[in-house]
C-alpha cells in the first residue's frame, strides 16, 4: 500500500518512484529554477520535472544528502525546511506530508524501486470543464492517477499546477479560485502525468437577455453559445466602410481604392459583402498576401536559398495558393521534395534546414503545431513526447545531404551562405560518414528513424521514407486543427489555440466546438484554404465592429467584437504609399515595388546599408525568418516605431514627392473640402466626419502654404490609430 491512496497519510511501505519523486516535484526540487535545471544548483543537479528516477536517486544518495544513520540529519530534510542555510528558501515545514515522506523513505533504507513499482500510466483532472459563477468562485479540482497494475489513486494534493493566465490560481490542496470573470486552462502534473481541464468565472448579470443577431453560419452558432454562457452580448455589426477595409486588408494585405470604397458604401444590394469577398478571394493580390505568410514559415530568405532560390520558391507558393492547391498537397510536396533548388521549388525546404534536428523541429511545428525543442534535452514537460521520440523522428531526417552545383557566396569566411544551385538528396543511412550521422545524447548510438507518434509501424522503406513521413503528417489529426487555427487567426486577430503553433492535448482551445468545427470545414473541403477564409469572413463574428456597448458587452477573448492589433509592417508601409498613390521600390534583387509581394528578406535583414524601405519593415517586425514559428513575427508597437512614424524618411519622403495624391488633387484645381474628402477615403477609407472636415478646413485656410498644409493634413491620418490598427 502507497501513500497517495486517498485519504492516506500514513503508509506500510514508502515507494521512491512514487511517493518521494511526486514530493520533489510538488516541493519545486526538481523545477528548471531550481535543482532541475540543466546544470542544476548548488552542485545539486535533478533532471527536470523528475523525468529520470534513477539518476535522481544517484544525485540524492551522493553528497551527504541522504544520512541512512542519521536519517534527520539527512541534507535533503535540513535544507527545505531551513534547519541549515538553503538558497532555494524553505520547501515545507518539518513534521508536515512532504517531510514525514522523506524521512520515512530514508528510515526504511533509502531504496530505489523502479523496477519493482507499478509505473504511472496516465492522470486525468475532473471536472474537466467547468463554469463558475460568483460569489461561488473556487473550485476543488481531483486529480486521478492510474498505475500499471490498474490501480487508481487520488493524488490531488501531490500534483503540481499552473493557470494559463493571472485571473485564477490553484492552491497546493488542488482549489481553483478565480480573482476575476474569465478563462482559464489548469495544466496539471504528476510524475510523468500531464493533463489539464477548463474553467471559467461568468459575471451573474441580473435580467441578462441576448440581445445578438442571428447567426448566419456554423461560426456564429458556437460563438453565440458562448456568449450566452458567458452572459455577454455581441458588438454591433460594423458599417460597410469598416468592412471593406478590414475585408481588404485581412485578405488581401491591400488597401482598397477610395473609388471603389465609396461605391462600395453607396451600394444597397445586401448581399454586396459576400461578393466582395468572393472577388477579393479570386485576386493576385490574394495569394501574394497569403504566400507572404507562409514564406515566414517556410524560411524563405537569401543567406541560405539564395536570391534565385528565394524568389523560385516564393513564386511556387504564390501560385499554388492562386491555383487553389489544397493545403495538405502543398504540405506533402514541401516535405517529400528533393533535387535541384531551382528545378523543384520546394526541395528549398530543406536547403534552409541544414540539420536533422532543425529539420524535425520545423515539420512538427509548421505542420502539425508540435513544439517540440524541449525534448532535444530532455522529455517534453507538456506533450506526451519523450527525448527518444524526439531522436527517432530526427533521425528519419538524417541523410539528407546536398550536391553544391555552385556556391558563389560573398563572404568566403560564412559557411551558412549560399550562392547557386544545389540538389537535395536522400542518402541511405549506412552511407553515411559515421562522423556526422545524428547521434542521440544519452546512449550516443544512431536512434532507430521513425515517426513521431509512439504507436506507429516501422518505416515500410527508409529509401522512401520522406514520402512516409509527409503522408503521416498531413493524415494526423493536428495537421487540420493547426492550419485552421493559423487561418482563424490571421483573420480575426486571435487564435483559438494560444500561441497559434503550440497544439496539444494539455492546451485546448478556448472554444472547442468552434475549433473542431473548423477543423471539420477545412477538412470536409479538401484543405481549401479559401472555403475557410469564406466562411469566417461572411460570419456576423467576423463583422462585429470593435466597439463595446452596453454593461454585459463581451470581449474580444470571446469574439463578441473584433479584435483590435496593429497591422503587419508590409501592410502598413503598402498602405501609405498606396493611400498617397507614392511608388516606393526596395532594395532587394527582386527591385519589389510591394513590400507584401517581396520574395525574401535580404534588403530588410541582410543589407549592410538598407533603403529606408527597409529599415522601415525591420523597425515594425518583418521577420528575418530564421525560425518556422508564428511567433518570430512581431506586431507589438513600440516608441521607436512612434519616431519613425511621426518624423521618419518613409512618411516625409512619400508626402513630398511631387506627383502624389495631393500633387495630383492640387493639379487638378480641386478644393480644400474636395481634397481632404479624398485623403479620409485614401487612407482612413471613411468620410471625416463633420467636426473632423471644419478642423481641417480652419487649419487649410490659416496656412500660408497651402501644400505644405495638405502634407500636414495625410501626416495627420496616417499617423491615426485607424490607419495603424485594424478596426
Amino acid at each position: 500500500m502507497f501513500l497517495f491512496a486517498p485519504c492516506v497519510l500514513v503508509a506500510e511501505e514508502t515507494s521512491f518512484s512514487r511517493d518521494v519523486m511526486a514530493v520533489l516535484s510538488k516541493a519545486g526540487c526538481n523545477a528548471s529554477a531550481c535543482h532541475g535545471n540543466q546544470n542544476g544548483k548548488g552542485g545539486f543537479k535533478l533532471s527536470l520535472w523528475g523525468e529520470k528516477p534513477v539518476s535522481d536517486f544517484k544525485a540524492l544518495r551522493s553528497g551527504g544528502r541522504v544520512n541512512i544513520d542519521e536519517p534527520t540529519a539527512s541534507k535533503v530534510l535540513l535544507k527545505p525546511t531551513l534547519q541549515v542555510k538553503h538558497e532555494g528558501k524553505k520547501r515545507f515545514e518539518t513534521g508536515s506530508a512532504k517531510y514525514r515522506i522523506l524521512l520515512d523513505w530514508i528510515r526504511a533504507g533509502a531504496t530505489e524501486d523502479s523496477n519493482e513499482a507499478p509505473h504511472l500510466e496516465s492522470i486525468s483532472v475532473s471536472p474537466g470543464v467547468a463554469m463558475l459563477t460568483t460569489p461561488g468562485n473556487s473550485l476543488a479540482l481531483k486529480v486521478t492517477a492510474t498505475f500499471s497494475d490498474g490501480e487508481q489513486l487520488d493524488v490531488t494534493r501531490w500534483a503540481v499546477y499552473e493557470t494559463s493566465n493571472l485571473i485564477a490560481e490553484v492552491t497546493a490542496a488542488g482549489v481553483l479560485e478565480f480573482a476575476q470573470t474569465g478563462e482559464t486552462t489548469v495544466f496539471a502534473r504528476y510524475l510523468s502525468g500531464r493533463a489539464s481541464m477548463r474553467a471559467g468565472m461568468i459575471h451573474p448579470w441580473k435580467g441578462y437577455r441576448w440581445s445578438g443577431p442571428a447567426p448566419a453560419n456554423t461560426i456564429d452558432k458556437h460563438v453565440f453559445s458562448k456568449l450566452k454562457q458567458f452572459k455577454e452580448n455581441p458588438a454591433a455589426s460594423c458599417d460597410d466602410a469598416t468592412f471593406m477595409r478590414r475585408a481588404c486588408l485581412d485578405i488581401t494585405g491591400t488597401l482598397p481604392d477610395p473609388r471603389e470604397a465609396k461605391a462600395f458604401v453607396d451600394e444597397r444590394d445586401p448581399g454586396k459583402r459576400a461578393r466582395l469577398i468572393e472577388r477579393l478571394l479570386a485576386s493576385p493580390e490574394y495569394a501574394e498576401f497569403w504566400a507572404l505568410k507562409w514564406a515566414d514559415l517556410l524560411r524563405v530568405e537569401e543567406k541560405t536559398l539564395d536570391a534565385k532560390g528565394v524568389e523560385i520558391f516564393h513564386n511556387w507558393i504564390r501560385d499554388g495558393l492562386a491555383t487553389g492547391k489544397p493545403l495538405d498537397v502543398f504540405a506533402h510536396e514541401v516535405l517529400s521534395a528533393t533535387g535541384s533548388t531551382y528545378g523543384n521549388p520546394p526541395a528549398n525546404f530543406y536547403r534552409a534546414l541544414r540539420f536533422p534536428i532543425d529539420r524535425a523541429e520545423a515539420t512538427a511545428q509548421v505542420f502539425l503545431g508540435s513544439r517540440l525543442k524541449c525534448a532535444r534535452c530532455h522529455n517534453h514537460p507538456f506533450e506526451d513526447v519523450r527525448q527518444d521520440d524526439y531522436y527517432r523522428f530526427a533521425a528519419l531526417f538524417d541523410g539528407i545531404d546536398y550536391e553544391i552545383v555552385e556556391n558563389k557566396r560573398k563572404d568566403k569566411f560564412d559557411k551558412h551562405q549560399f550562392r547557386g544551385e544545389q540538389k537535395v538528396k536522400l542518402v541511405a543511412l549506412d552511407k553515411l560518414d559515421q562522423k556526422i550521422v545524428l547521434k542521440h545524447p544519452r546512449t550516443r548510438k544512431p536512434p532507430e528513424p521513425g515517426l513521431l507518434e509512439r504507436g506507429a509501424p516501422p518505416l515500410a522503406s527508409m529509401n522512401r521514407r520522406l514520402e512516409e513521413m509527409a503522408q503521416w503528417v498531413i493524415s494526423h489529426p493536428n495537421f487540420a486543427r493547426v492550419q485552421a487555427n493559423r487561418i482563424w487567426f490571421h483573420m480575426t486577430g486571435r487564435a483559438l489555440i494560444e500561441p497559434v503553433d503550440d497544439v496539444r492535448d494539455t492546451n485546448p482551445a478556448s472554444n472547442p466546438a468552434l475549433m473542431e468545427t473548423l477543423e471539420h470545414e477545412l477538412r470536409d473541403s479538401g484543405y481549401d484554404p479559401r472555403h475557410l477564409i469564406r466562411l469566417i469572413a461572411n460570419s456576423r463574428t467576423y463583422q462585429f465592429s470593435a466597439d463595446p456597448r452596453g454593461s454585459a458587452s463581451g470581449s474580444e477573448e470571446n469574439f463578441a467584437r473584433a479584435t483590435v492589433r496593429r497591422y503587419p509592417a508590409e501592410v502598413i508601409i503598402d498602405a501609405a504609399h498606396r493611400s498617397l498613390a507614392g511608388p516606393i521600390e526596395f532594395a532587394d534583387t527582386h527591385k519589389s515595388t510591394r513590400s507584401v509581394g517581396m520574395p525574401g528578406v535580404e534588403s530588410v535583414h541582410l543589407s549592410r546599408n538598407p533603403g529606408y524601405g527597409g529599415r522601415f519593415l525591420k523597425l515594425f517586425g518583418k521577420p528575418a525568418r530564421l525560425t518556422s514559428s508564428d511567433t518570430e513575427r512581431n506586431d507589438e508597437t513600440t516608441l521607436a516605431q512612434v519616431f519613425e512614424l511621426t518624423g521618419g524618411e518613409t512618411l516625409n519622403r512619400l508626402l513630398r514627392q511631387d506627383n502624389n495624391r495631393i500633387g495630383r488633387q492640387i493639379k487638378e484645381g480641386n478644393g480644400d473640402p474636395e481634397i481632404v474628402d479624398a485623403l479620409y477615403w485614401a487612407i482612413l477609407t471613411r468620410p471625416p466626419s463633420a467636426n473632423e472636415s471644419a478642423a481641417m478646413l480652419k487649419h487649410l485656410s490659416a496656412a500660408g502654404d497651402r501644400r505644405g498644409a495638405l502634407e500636414d493634413v495625410a501626416w495627420g491620418l496616417l499617423n491615426a490609430k485607424e490607419f495603424i490598427l485594424r478596426r
